[in-house]
């Protein structure tokens, strides 16, 4: 585990940096849950399976530190950051994510958040991201650009065209219809066109089933 000047200070004057979890995934939840509580300098105040929870539990816990899934159900990672820095502009956030593209990170970066961290990283690389955070730095990975073949080819031969994967990639950074609209320059009914025509060339029915097709990709 990471061992530092920093936690020996910490340790020292008996303090603990106060890290609240919120992830869907319960494996991974209880799994970084497991992996930060034997850290002397850590103090985990709770797991959050539910993002419509995490107000409240903020209020309640008041932690210094929220660790964030990207991609969750009812409020997604982007639409909960800022939910979070309009309540409590002080709270340090980090963003836990599978994704790897520079885009992400930084649509994330530009929200307010403190530090992304993708979900392969070690527990010595999360505890450093924490460390960093809680002094007051920022913890960003180096991030290439390249996007996954596999999700290129199977988006390719749904035979969607350059602004529909355009309206993908803006809605899986989490916009919604109307941001999606200003940033592409193009009406609100032009962008629900985008939408529906991806609906139907994948096959899907519902908007759950929509959402649950972008953010697996």
């Amino acid at each position: 585990m990471v061992r530092s000047l920093y936690w020996r200070s910490l340790m020292t004057t008996n303090e603990k940096i106060k890290i609240l979890i919120i992830d869907d995934h319960r494996l991974f939840s209880d799994g970084l849950c497991a992996m930060l509580q034997p850290e002397p300098g850590i103090e985990v105040l709770s797991r959050i399976y539910d993002s419509r929870e995490a107000l409240r539990a903020i209020r309640e816990l008041e932690p210094e530190i929220v660790l964030v899934d990207f991609n969750m159900p009812y409020i997604n990672g982007l639409e909960l950051t800022r939910l979070l820095l309009e309540n409590h502009p002080n709270l340090k956030i980090l963003i836990l994510s599978m994704y790897h593209e520079e885009r992400y990170t930084e649509t994330f970066r530009k929200s307010g958040i403190r530090g992304y961290l993708f979900k392969t990283v070690s527990a010595e690389d999360v505890i450093l991201a924490i460390q960093t955070v809680h002094s007051g730095g920022f913890y960003f990975p180096n991030t290439s650009g390249k996007s996954n073949h596999a999700d290129d080819n199977f988006l390719k031969a749904l035979k969607l065209s350059p602004r529909e994967l355009e309206v993908i990639t803006l809605i899986k950074a989490g916009l919604k219809t109307k941001e999606i609209a200003e940033k592409l320059n193009l009406s609100f009914y032009t962008v629900e066109t985008h939408r529906k025509n991806i609906k139907l060339k994948a096959g899907l029915k519902g908007e759950n089933d929509f959402l649950r097709f972008i953010y697996e990709l």
